[in-house]
């Protein structure tokens, strides 16, 4: 039985035929972003000592505070990328191609005057920050801070809109292929380091502008060559942009706006918290075990990602069957990297000193509780691509006006008043958002395939 199950499975994996089926789709963007996510973990592990060496705790720590502060600019798209790939999703359901180009035309423009205005706010809000006090940096540093802020902060806004090749390539569920563009991006970062190490003094600015243009050069040259090509029939036309549809693209965009507003006080401003509130030294060691135990939430990711688009479509074929299998089989996965992340916990040690030569002492406290996060994240990841699918967001939206306020309150007590450290900022994440998330969004899921009225299916 074994023996003829093996022999279908080869015959079906040899077949072009399964590859352009939804699930033949799903494996292959799977397998391939297993390959293409594990280079890039080994680069990211690769430069992260590399980078210390040459910019030092201090300057290492505030370019993770800078960068993540800097992105909160850039949840101004008002949710439009979401929107448009649920849309996109949608309409090719429905082999509605002409309809698409319409929308990725008008996604394109209403980006474009979007930046416009973020470039106006972000120059009159600079006058008034003293980058240096704001991320608790050394005085002397101020200077080298501000000209760092400006010049990454322009070259961010390109990334702004250039990044809408990436929810295109998602929506066709072609997600390995962003992955490529990630991982090119990220060589190009480690061969510029290397030579900045080797033959410049340590530069917070220079370090930033090849970072940063790196990761927008790639997807940059990349929108130009699949706009003639593989994405020609819905490539970003002057002419095709109706600006009739942006209701549709912010109706479903506004949503996503507030889960973006949501997703970047939980997970992006943590360095900056214990920046401003502790040390930019102690983001180092906060920035590296999270770095190590987010590889378990990235292979896991590897299997969830290309379900968004997967499950818009079927949920719009009324395949709800299919959704709901795919639910248990992503657990049996969650199973396994959970088991992973707690075997992380034993060998960090001399995982530690080998990767980083002993600069970083190991917590294994925060070590826990990072499992914790990811777990718990990983578990809500299993139905939240379904949500997002459906757009029915509503609920999410009532949780981060009640959440995020907790969330700040517990750092504040947390950090400043028990004196927890960078460990409060975990637990305040996992209290505030990873906990009620992964207890509220299979609850939803399920009462959406049912067909339950109320707040569930709004």
């Amino acid at each position: 039985m074994n023996t003829l199950l093996k022999t279908n499975l080869l015959r079906k994996l040899k077949d072009k035929q399964f590859y352009k089926s939804r699930n033949g789709k799903i494996f292959y963007n799977v397998s391939a972003s297993m390959v293409l996510k594990g280079i890039n973990m080994l680069i990211s592990f690769i430069m992260v000592p590399i980078t210390l060496n040459y910019l030092d705790k201090t300057r290492y720590g505030l370019w993770a505070a800078l960068s993540s502060l800097l992105s909160w600019f850039f949840i101004f798209d008002i949710g439009i990328g979401g929107g448009l790939r649920n849309k996109y999703i949608e309409l090719k359901a429905k082999n509605n191609t002409s309809e698409i180009r319409n929308y990725v035309s008008t996604a394109y423009a209403l980006f474009t005057i979007i930046l416009i205005f973020i470039i106006i706010a972000f120059f009159i809000c600079n006058y008034f920050i003293n980058w240096s006090k704001l991320l608790n940096a050394p005085p002397e540093m101020g200077k080298e801070l501000s000209d760092t802020v400006l010049v990454v902060f322009i070259i961010m806004c390109v990334n702004f809109v250039v990044k809408l090749i990436n929810v295109i390539l998602k929506a066709e569920l072609k997600v390995a292929l962003c992955d490529t563009f990630t991982v090119i991006s990220h060589l190009i970062a480690l061969v510029g380091i290397i030579l900045l190490s080797r033959y410049t003094i340590p530069s917070l600015k220079k370090y930033a502008i090849l970072y940063t243009s790196a990761n927008v050069f790639v997807p940059l040259i990349a929108s130009i060559v699949l706009y003639k090509g593989l994405l020609k029939e819905v490539a970003p036309k002057i002419k095709y942009i109706n600006f009739k549809l942006k209701n549709d693209l912010l109706n479903i965009g506004f949503k996503f706006f507030f889960i973006q507003i949501m997703s970047i006080i939980f997970f992006q401003t943590s360095s900056f918290f214990i920046s401003a509130l502790i040390s930019p030294e102690e983001v180092v060691g906060y920035n590296i075990a999270q770095k190590y135990f987010a590889i378990g939430s990235m292979i896991f990711y590897m299997f969830a990602e290309p379900l968004w688009s997967a499950y818009g479509d079927a949920y719009n074929k009324k395949e709800y069957q299919w959704i709901k299998s795919t639910f248990n089989r992503l657990r049996k996965v969650f199973l396994l990297v959970v088991l992973g992340l707690l075997f992380m916990i034993i060998i960090q040690k001399p995982v530690f000193k080998l990767w980083l030569n002993g600069k970083v002492e190991v917590d294994y406290v925060m070590s826990l509780l990072f499992v914790i996060f990811y777990s718990l994240q990983m578990y809500t990841i299993i139905f939240n691509s379904f949500v997002n699918s459906t757009s029915k967001l509503r609920l999410s939206m009532i949780m981060g006006l009640i959440i995020v306020p907790a969330f700040i309150l517990l750092v504040l007590i947390f950090t400043k008043y028990l004196n927890f450290g960078s460990k409060g900022i975990l637990l305040a994440l996992i209290f505030t958002q990873t906990l009620p998330a992964a207890i509220l969004t299979p609850i939803q899921s399920y009462k959406i395939l049912n067909g339950t009225p109320g707040i569930w299916q709004k």
